[in-house]
């Protein structure tokens, strides 16, 4: 089959390579170990340098219908920002062309409420090429499901089986309050590690299609996988915030089921349409064609732009309401620090008491610093700080999931940014 021959890295003595540098998916065909398939496109390093920018031609996928006209964005370039220095995870200085080659950057984009001020391209990207955002989709799904609350659609209140029936004998949802898996607090025995073939979320990933199925699997789609989840028996609901993909598509299965439409649908009417965006955008699917909330969404950078600068404006473009100003000060409300700072998460640049998790999003509390952020793996940020008034959007290839030093590192760049535009 293609891509059957392994990798070998010994090929290239620059670990920053790009993937036409690396020779990725380069002839006709490329050569069995530089080619591109499901086995190794999502976790594998070299390959998702190329694998991030081209997704739909691995993994089956559906499109999210664009504006019929695009918006136009105002651009003014502050060339300051490509001067900053950055310090590093371990304290040594960066300038700003190492750290976002260093944290594989793919794009970067610095905007305020009213103009793109800074962007940054590399490894094929440009401003309208889709780019796989990984979990950063869980949090459209969180705002959509909190869009639902706020119309009267869905009670946090209510338990998830009164919504879904089908998740009776799943006991990780069995007993937990929309509220709960909206925030991530309801106990499941599952484990996020990527890194470990036998974790929970390479069986999501088989179930999805995504990954190579395990012999003798027999479950083949999403809401067939959500359905053996079960409660982690150390813990209660509501006691912890445990941060597992699965509880993000009961999320969204329940927000369809509230709204009678699907994600696809309601980014599409309720966000993409509005902002008027121009790019091509668009979700993954499972062998059955369940879109994928887990971590579903390509998308190109300036179209989140659009989408961050809403965020920046209370919710309204060119002052048309998009996203109730209510839901969006929900989210910088901010959710449980004490079941953030209990869990699991609450680790190197998390570990400081300053973070909650409200809706699927990722939230900062530090003093001066607060911001709303999606966040995905191996280096996809949405990052919006509305105090100030900027909203940073990265997206990155970078070769692990869950890499701290670079999370560190990614946040100082973000501080600098955003000192740096307050101060001029």
């Amino acid at each position: 089959r293609c891509g059957s021959a392994a990798y070998d890295a010994s090929v290239t003595v620059d670990p920053y390579a790009t993937a036409e540098e690396l020779g990725i998916m380069v002839g006709f065909p490329p050569p069995p170990d530089k080619q591109v398939n499901r086995s190794n496109a999502i976790f594998l390093p070299p390959y998702n340098r190329w694998a991030y920018l081209h997704m739909r031609t691995i993994y089956p996928s559906a499109p999210i219908r664009t504006a019929d006209a695009a918006r136009p964005v105002d651009i003014e370039i502050d060339t300051g920002i490509g001067k900053l220095t950055v310090p590093r995870a371990g304290g040594s200085i960066a300038d700003f062309p190492a750290f976002l080659r260093e944290t594989y950057t793919d794009s970067l984009l610095v905007a305020t409420g009213d103009r793109i001020v800074y962007e940054h391209y590399a490894n094929g990207m440009h401003a309208t090429h889709p780019h796989q955002m990984m979990s950063c989709t869980k949090s459209f799904a969180g705002l959509f499901a909190l869009m639902a609350v706020a119309d009267g659609l869905l009670d946090e209140a209510t338990e998830i089986t009164a919504i879904l029936p089908e998740l009776a004998g799943a006991s990780a949802f069995a007993g937990a309050t929309v509220g709960q898996v909206m925030d991530m607090v309801n106990s499941m025995d599952f484990s996020e590690d990527y890194a470990d073939p036998t974790s929970g979320i390479w069986d999501y990933g088989r179930a999805l299609g995504w990954l190579d199925p395990a012999p003798g699997a027999a479950v083949h789609d999403l809401y067939g996988f959500l359905a053996t989840l079960r409660k982690d028996p150390a813990r209660e609901h509501g006691e912890v915030f445990a941060y597992q993909t699965p509880k993000t598509d009961v999320v969204n299965w329940i927000t369809n089921r509230a709204t009678g439409k699907s994600f696809q649908a309601q980014m599409s009417d309720d966000l993409w349409t509005p902002l008027g965006t121009e790019a091509e955008t668009y979700v993954l699917l499972d062998p059955c064609g369940t879109l994928v909330a887990g971590g579903g969404l390509n998308a190109a950078p300036r179209d989140l732009a659009r989408f961050a600068m809403m965020l920046l404006n209370h919710g309204t473009v060119d002052g048309t309401r998009v996203v109730p100003a209510a839901v969006i000060d929900t989210l910088e409300a901010g959710g449980s620090v004490a079941a953030f700072s209990n869990g699991p998460e609450a680790i190197a640049p998390m570990a400081d008491g300053d973070w909650s998790y409200r809706a699927q999003w990722w939230i900062r509390h530090t003093p001066d610093r607060e911001a709303i952020s999606a966040i995905g793996v191996n280096g996809q940020w949405i990052y919006v700080d509305r105090s100030r008034g900027v909203a940073v959007v990265k997206q990155s290839s970078q070769p692990v999931s869950a890499d701290y030093a670079a999370d560190q590192f990614t946040l100082n760049a973000f501080d600098a940014v955003i000192d740096h535009l307050a101060s001029s």
